[in-house]
């Protein structure tokens, strides 16, 4: 730097402060994408989808559901998961970025990129292993291996299980720690897909109440899921309260049309 001594000495001295300024400054985080962007692209990866308001993730699913016309006709097979995501919004829980969020938008991410590698095998699969578990879900879903209702439920419910798992250690690898509804919730929903993945030995199990399992798996059934991820949310979050848990169990009388009815055939 040309000039007089004490010119030098006040540049450097401004140059010190300009950056120790800049340096002091938080960086702004990175608005989230849509999620018309990411179903358009799939190439959102569970970072980014994790920023997105519930609200969102929720209209993401959606979004991404319509892609699946490709394996089945009038595809909604993932409505299940979207139905959740309403009932999270309603209770005000998973907030972008918190354990939930990151947890759940392994599952999102996997649906996502499940798509592209359903197509092109060998794709990047970011890293999840869900998404091959779903990709392996699509294909034998058009090739008819799962109109079986247990075999189906019992492939559905083992990929959203690695799924959310792997979003559940992305979540611990980014040190974020589970509040006690946030652990409960997860740990209700795992006794879930549990109860999926042993629908046959369950059914012989409850009897005349089989039909109420049926029921509450049909993954296609946005209000089936909205009610029981309501229940699962009052438990978690709760104490629920008597009268709290009432309203939902006569809410479950009134939609269940196939309670009196017997179970599918297995």
């Amino acid at each position: 730097m040309s000039g007089p001594p004490l010119f030098r000495r006040l540049a450097t001295l401004g140059l010190v402060v300009v950056a120790s300024v800049g340096l002091a400054v938080p960086a702004t985080a990175a608005a989230p994408p849509s999620p018309e962007h990411c179903a358009t692209t799939l190439r959102c990866d569970l970072g980014e989808i994790a920023r997105m308001p519930v609200a969102d993730r929720a209209h993401f699913v959606r979004l991404v559901q319509r892609h699946g016309t490709r394996y089945e006709p009038d595809f909604r097979r993932w409505a299940a998961i979207a139905a959740v995501l309403d009932a999270q919004r309603d209770w005000g829980v998973g907030d972008p970025g918190s354990w939930l969020a990151v947890t759940g938008s392994g599952l999102l991410e996997a649906l996502e990129r499940s798509l592209v590698v359903a197509r092109r095998p060998g794709a990047d699969d970011f890293g999840n292993p869900g998404t091959g578990e779903w990709a392996a879900y699509l294909v034998d879903l058009r090739a008819g291996r799962l109109d079986h209702r247990p075999v189906h439920d019992r492939e559905w419910s083992a990929a959203e299980q690695v799924a959310l798992d792997h979003g559940e250690r992305v979540a611990g690898g980014r040190g974020l720690v589970p509040t006690s509804g946030e652990r409960r919730f997860k740990q209700l929903t795992d006794l879930f897909r549990w109860a999926m993945q042993h629908q046959e030995e369950l059914s012989r199990v409850l009897g005349p109440l089989a039909p109420v399992l049926w029921w509450f798996t049909d993954v296609r059934n946005e209000e089936v899921f909205r009610v029981a991820g309501a229940v699962a949310l009052t438990i978690s979050f709760g104490p629920p309260g008597p009268q709290a848990l009432s309203a939902l169990l006569q809410g479950i009388q009134r939609r269940c049309p196939t309670c009196a009815q017997p179970a599918p055939a297995t």
